[in-house]
């Protein structure tokens, strides 16, 4: 779960980039402009690559990588993985393995020293930012046009409104992130179903009928003293309910830089100054007044949250599909196998609807500017272009090699007898080799977004239903980033901190009913007060004023 909190925290800062610019879908070839590009840099580079055709150097690269150790399935320097890819594409790589705890500094330390390697992996969108000025890392957004498996996704999966929110104030963006066709959607409100069954309540599709069903299951089970009672500080509750208002909340969530854009004037608001923010917290009010969320929920441990669900003393919390399983598991042991039933609630509709927010840009790499000074650098993007992009080669990293580890049944990938797919319950349980932790692949350093039905592949039948369900709501469009230059973005995090401290603290106070709703004016002047309306005009004019560069 730190993995995909962390991944949020980054993903909302948003403080850098601009909204402009289209890729160009070009693909690699003999053009003039290639051969300008890459003059001197070809070695072991084929004459052409297109979409989805299998990349094989012409000479044996050797590529350095930055890989992040994941405790649940540890490297190995006997992964089947690294054999098959350099048999694969004539590239071999050579990994330097940093524990999962340390990555983030390690990183950073080889980075700035002038010392990373050729491609540093498990990169989110935002973590780019730091090293943007210093030189070390290319501007990804260059080199593109050289990458048909790249600009063909981002083309036919109509991406550049997700790729804006990268961009940096030189229109430039630094990082290749992991592209989905469609928008991922995990968290949610999960609940006891077999109450609800029980009780004859019906599955609540809006917030307004989940309050209703909150109160007919107190009123049924007076025992439990808070039939909801919420986890990750309600911050995850917060944001998913937060698009359906037309807002952002949700500490360190969705919350963000708190600047919403508005896709009809082109400009930002402050989103924790709106009336639909203020509707949101009334909401939230409500139900920690009527006893029917758990006020701790915004202060308690994770591991309170999930004991009170897992042992039958709460019934709703916020869970994705990863925390469904493992309190399933956890619940049996506590409440008996049968004893219960949980799943997840599809996300309830708000007054804006059936809305989710979010990107479609999941974390990627950076690639060293090193790199780009080497004799093999064309080799070098034709091979990310396929690793990390082509279709063939995110089965490939997910699944293993087709006739060994898997095969395809009617459209299904089905791993063959003798492996298994532990952490997504795939394969027989008592086979003798894990694909992941025994051979590397289904690993998180190269498993980056996709086709739908790739990323669906490794989903269990219960997942793929409410996956289902959710493909019918609207995505709400993610807001550009602000062209800052480095020193208005020093000054901007200034104020953004100032004003953000102040929203969640309020956020929690109206909550709780620490502070009355009559009391929102003062809020707002205390806002003000912190520079709130010079924080937002100060992102209008940076962005406007870059139009009109580009000419938009």
């Amino acid at each position: 779960m730190t993995t995909e909190i962390s991944r949020r925290n980054v993903l909302a800062l948003g403080l850098a980039g601009i909204t402009v610019g289209l890729l160009a879908g070009c693909s690699s070839d003999d053009s003039s402009s290639t051969k300008d590009a890459f003059s001197g840099k070809s070695k072991g580079a084929m004459k052409s690559l297109g979409v989805n055709e299998q990349f094989k150097a012409t000479t044996p690269l050797t590529v350095s990588l930055l890989f992040q150790d994941n405790p649940a399935y540890p490297e190995k320097s006997s992964w089947e993985i690294w054999q098959d890819i350099a048999d694969k594409t004539n590239v071999t790589f050579k990994p330097t393995i940093v524990p999962y705890a340390d990555y983030t500094t390690k990183r950073a330390l080889l980075i700035n020293s002038g010392n990373a390697p050729d491609v540093i992996a498990k990169t989110y969108p935002g973590q780019e930012t730091q090293f943007v000025g210093g030189g070390a890392i290319i501007a990804a957004s260059d080199y593109t046009q050289y990458m048909p498996n790249f600009t063909d996704k981002v083309k036919k999966w109509k991406l550049d409104p997700d790729l804006a929110t990268i961009r940096q104030a030189d229109g430039k963006f630094y990082v290749f992130p992991g592209l989905h066709q469609t928008l991922f959607v995990d968290y949610t409100i999960g609940g006891r179903t077999d109450i609800l069954e029980a009780d004859g309540i019906d599955t609540p599709t809006t917030w307004d009928e989940f309050r209703d069903v909150l109160k007919k299951v107190k009123q049924k089970h007076p025992e439990v003293q808070y039939p909801f009672s919420d986890r990750w500080l309600g911050a995850s509750t917060l944001n998913l309910a937060a698009v359906t208002w037309g807002t952002m909340a949700g500490p360190n969530w969705g919350i963000g830089n708190g600047l919403q854009f508005d896709t009809k004037s082109q400009k930002f608001s402050f989103a924790p100054a709106s009336n639909q923010f203020k509707d949101l917290l009334k909401y939230f009010a409500g139900l920690v007044k009527d006893g029917l969320m758990d006020p701790e929920s915004f202060t308690q441990s994770d591991d309170q949250a999930t004991a009170k669900f897992e042992t039958g003393r709460s019934y709703f919390i916020n869970v994705n599909a990863q925390t469904l399983v493992l309190s399933r598991t956890q619940m049996e042991k506590n409440l008996g196998a049968g004893a219960f039933k949980i799943a997840k609630l599809p996300n309830p509709a708000g007054p804006k609807g059936k809305v989710v927010g979010g990107s479609r840009l999941e974390n990627g790499i950076m690639v060293s500017t090193d790199a780009a000074k080497k004799s093999d650098f064309q080799a070098l993007l034709q091979f990310i272009d396929w690793l990390w992009y082509s279709d063939d080669a995110q089965v490939f990293l997910k699944w293993g090699v087709e006739g060994k580890t898997f095969e395809v049944k009617d459209g299904k990938y089905e791993l063959l007898p003798g492996y298994k797919l532990s952490a997504y319950g795939f394969g027989d349980p008592n086979a003798k080799t894990d694909i992941r932790n025994d051979l590397g692949f289904s690993c998180g350093n190269f498993m980056y977004g996709g086709t739908t039905k790739i990323v669906d592949s490794t989903m269990p039948p219960e997942e793929l239903a409410w996956q289902k369900i959710m493909s019918s709501y609207k995505q709400v469009p993610p807001a550009p980033a602000v062209p800052y230059t480095p020193t208005q973005l020093q000054q901007a995090t200034l104020q953004q901190t100032a004003l953000i401290d102040a929203a969640n603290t309020a956020t929690l106070n109206f909550i709780l009913g620490k502070q009355d709703f009559d009391q929102w004016d003062s809020y707002i002047s205390s806002l003000k007060s912190k520079g709130m309306q010079t924080y937002v005009d100060n992102a209008n004019r940076y962005y406007a004023k870059l139009q009109k560069k580009m000419g938009s």
